[in-house]
């Protein structure tokens, strides 16, 4: 594995998807999603770090069904 690659498990994503919404903006991870998907989420772009977090996740993952 090559130093500068971090390798994280679906599990890890949506604990610091769910630390770091709740931290800055009191939501969890699926009212997150929800909110960016819906286009209600104020200022998305403060969160960019966060949202390229959830694209890790595949595309057919529960998080962006309950969303």
């Amino acid at each position: 594995m090559d130093p500068t690659t971090v390798e994280l498990t679906r599990q890890e994503i949506l604990r610091r998807l769910d630390e770091g919404a709740q931290r800055r903006r009191g939501l969890s991870a699926e009212q997150l999603i929800r909110g960016y998907r819906k286009g209600t989420l104020e200022d998305p772009c403060s969160l960019v770090d966060l949202l390229a977090l959830a694209d890790l996740l595949e595309d057919d993952d529960p998080l962006f069904a309950a969303a």
